[in-house]
């Protein structure tokens, strides 16, 4: 049975194209079971064998539900890096605020950067670092009570000038602080290029506000001995170079005309 099963599986027919009007015979070819069989089974390993090229080997596969996205990872690392790199803008933002505000409350103390001496022209760091110390203007002429000393946390020094004598800003910058203080009365703090940021305390008042735009030589506060550290009327000035106290007196003549 079995035997008889196999021949009828490889014996022939012959299939005829018949004209459908007149019925005349147009053509015809010799067919089998397993020759039908064996062309399904191979243009269906073509078919299978292009499907698979398609799916691993061109985007198709990304519309196929389970598959993901062949640049996914990549932009996935892009995103963390992305994200770290925010992480960080804010993070050193979130230091500058709070060594400004270290630096308005006299603490020596100050986040990031070691505090070193005091930078001059000779002063090898400065080199190192390519370093240009921009020309400051005098923000107010008078005599130097109370100089510079780090050690003793006075971060500036103290300029004693008439009364009512107009504060002026010692260079181009933004107004980042402009506030009444316990211990420095009305208080400036002025960013500028290079990472430089001027102080002003005592004063008797503040003719700008934060955000504003300062030139040198403009007028911003009015001479005065407010807060509690104040022994009298005086301007208060301090240089900082990220987050290093620098002595004035190196680079700014006080009692000059």
């Amino acid at each position: 049975m079995k035997s008889n099963w196999f021949k009828n599986f490889k014996s022939k027919f012959k299939i005829v194209i018949i004209h459908p009007d007149t019925y005349e015979e147009k053509g015809g070819f010799n067919m089998s079971k397993m020759k039908i069989t064996n062309m399904i089974i191979i243009y269906s390993l073509i078919l299978i064998t292009v499907t698979t090229c398609l799916i691993f080997f061109t985007s198709l596969r990304e519309f196929i539900p389970g598959y993901t996205d062949a640049t996914l990872d990549r932009r996935v690392y892009s995103m963390e890096r992305r994200a770290d790199s925010i992480e960080e803008v804010f993070r050193q933002k979130d230091q500058y605020i709070e060594n400004m505000r270290r630096i308005i409350g006299d603490d020596d103390n100050i986040n990031g950067e070691k505090i070193i001496t005091p930078l001059n022209i000779g002063d090898p760091y400065l080199a190192k670092k390519n370093f240009e110390m921009p020309m400051f203007f005098v923000p107010v002429n008078g005599m130097v009570t109370n100089r510079f000393n780090r050690n003793n946390k006075h971060f500036g020094v103290d300029v004693v000038a008439g009364i009512d004598a107009m504060i002026k800003a010692t260079a181009d910058g933004t107004v980042i602080f402009s506030d009444w203080s316990s211990e420095g009365g009305y208080v400036i703090g002025i960013q500028h290029d290079s990472n430089i940021v001027s102080v002003y305390k005592h004063n008797a008042s503040v003719m700008c506000r934060e955000g504003d735009i300062v030139r040198a030589g403009d007028a911003i506060a009015v001479l005065g001995g407010g807060g509690s550290t104040s022994t009298g009327p005086h301007l208060h000035f301090e240089l900082w170079f990220k987050g290093m106290p620098l002595n004035p007196e190196d680079y700014i003549s006080f009692e000059g005309k």
